[in-house]
């Protein structure tokens, strides 16, 4: 019985094994050329410390960051010192609304990460799969929040996108021409009474001493390769550059006022003509005339989540279901709960972790696999969601957008 002719991947063929190296396709490899040692391994990721800064309330202070190689990303270790006593009760924000504004711009004053909270900051880090996130601030070996009201903590503000080929890491060389941090302390370091008034830290004041906001920041870089490595056979030229140098990764915020009042609106986004690849939603209710609740999801959050993609529905997300997946994609089991813990998600808070990976984790590794491609046009909706009747506030939306010089690098 003879075997039939395969021309499929993988399938048998009919021409003779070859019999040597020489006779194999293989052989047309130039044999001795060497590929250039990628840049994470020529380089270095290094730590510096760029400033020592204190707060009063609602204190404003502009920090230029000091020049090395590329950027990575920056580090805020946050603390609260000076009070006494055991009474302080902390808002629900807290201790992340300390911080009231972060935002960091290129020296050419382009926002890479436009004005977002603390809190929204405490997000991108718990729930942003990028270089340095993607970590839950409340699971920190320093994270601590006692009833001195003496707080401490550490956030991220993320820069590159991805850690594998530091693509997004931006370029940091000239000394003259500096990117700058800018932080906002919170109006008040007492307390009004209200767990729910993100304006101010404590719902009951510390009790006693007067606080002082301390942040250290931190800036990690990485280095400039050698040229060549040399070894016993040979040199061996280094990538000098991270991949896809020039492209740049922001995070953008925008508030929606359409919920208000329940209903079925429709909601565009604003924040397009890069790639996407993280949305975060938040919903703000506002409740016993005091703005910025963080809404119970049960309560305020719509039954279904229809998302919508030029007039294609890409998602509709159970609530049911939008809790599962999340609580699995990021290992957070604990529950939800209306202050930040250890561990549990965030209630009103949503990240769509659909279009960050294929997998089942928040890994920072793959390529771009199911990133949304938008320019000036595209259409970005919520639309045939409704939102309970109750629903009094705005819904945020804090975007990650990549911006890459080829498609080569984002999707290597």
């Amino acid at each position: 019985m003879s075997t039939p002719t395969s021309t499929g991947i993988g399938a048998p063929g009919n021409a003779p094994a070859p019999a040597n190296l020489g006779r194999s396709p293989m052989s047309s490899q130039p044999g001795n050329a060497q590929a250039a040692i990628p840049f994470t391994r020529g380089s270095t990721l290094a730590t510096m410390k760029d400033a020592s800064v204190t707060f009063t309330a609602g204190q404003t202070q502009q920090i230029g960051l000091q020049t090395n190689a590329f950027l990575e990303s920056l580090i805020l270790d946050v603390s609260m010192t000076g009070f006494t006593g055991t009474a302080a009760v902390y808002t629900y924000d807290s201790p992340f609304n300390a911080l009231a504004s972060v935002k960091l711009d290129d020296p050419a004053g382009q926002s890479i990460v436009s004005p977002i909270t603390g809190f929204g900051l405490f997000l991108l880090n718990k729930y942003l799969p990028d270089t340095d996130c993607s970590f839950d601030p409340c699971r920190d070996p320093g994270y601590a929040v006692p009833t001195s009201g003496n707080f401490q903590f550490r956030l991220v503000v993320p820069v590159e996108h991805r850690k594998r080929d530091a693509f997004g890491a931006l370029n940091n060389s000239a000394a003259n021409q500096r990117y700058l941090l800018t932080i906002q302390a919170n109006a008040s370091f007492g307390a009004n009474g209200s767990a729910i008034d993100p304006n101010y830290i404590y719902s009951t004041a510390p009790g006693g001493g007067t606080g002082t906001l301390n942040i250290n920041v931190y800036q990690q870089y990485w280095t400039s390769p050698p040229s060549v490595i040399q070894t016993s056979s040979g040199s061996t030229a280094v990538q000098a550059t991270p991949a896809g140098l020039g492209s740049v990764a922001f995070v953008r915020y925008e508030r929606h006022n359409e919920v208000s009042g329940g209903g079925s609106p429709l909601i565009q986004l604003n924040n397009v003509g890069d790639y996407i690849s993280t949305l975060i939603w938040v919903l703000r209710s506002t409740i016993s005339s005091v703005a910025n609740q963080r809404g119970v999801n049960s309560t305020y959050w719509p039954t279904e989540f229809d998302f919508w993609v030029n007039d294609f529905q890409t998602q509709a997300l159970s609530l049911n279901d939008l809790t599962r997946w999340t609580a699995r994609f990021y290992g957070l089991y604990a529950g939800e709960t209306q202050s930040p813990t250890a561990g549990g998600l965030d209630y009103g808070a949503f990240p769509q972790f659909q279009l960050c990976s294929l997998f089942d984790e928040a890994i920072n590794f793959g390529p771009a696999n199911q990133y949304i491609p938008t320019d000036a046009t595209t259409k970005l909706q919520v639309r045939g969601s409704t939102w309970p009747s109750n629903t009094s506030g705005y819904l945020e939306v804090y975007s990650r957008l990549v911006r890459p010089v080829s498609g080569a690098a984002l999707f290597a």
